[in-house]
């Protein structure tokens, strides 16, 4: 996912200085900075569908905060949509997925 082109927006953090409401609108925030620590760290990911749920809260967050019009929203469908593709992909051939 990192490697997508829509993945720009969800790379860190939301910067609370350059948006000021989002922590006031997102109460539950995630980014694929903080995923991938989570990863490495071998402990935070018990299970796949725990990681799952932490992307799937990612654009949520994404469109919770932003209208449909904007570049993040459109970018979290998207990225989305590859994710659910790839997520599916692998549980069918049975293969690590990426």
């Amino acid at each position: 996912m990192h490697d997508h082109p829509d993945s720009w927006p969800f790379k860190e953090p939301v910067d609370a200085r350059d948006v000021p409401d989002y922590y006031d609108i997102i109460k539950d925030p995630i980014d694929l900075k903080t995923m991938s620590k989570r990863v490495e760290s071998e402990l935070y990911y018990v299970t796949f569908d725990m990681f799952v749920a932490d992307v799937r809260r990612m654009f949520a967050n994404a469109r919770t905060y932003n209208s449909p019009e904007t570049i993040y929203y459109k970018c979290a469908t998207r990225l989305e949509s590859h994710f659910s593709n790839k997520v599916q992909a692998g549980l069918q051939s049975g293969i690590k997925i990426q």
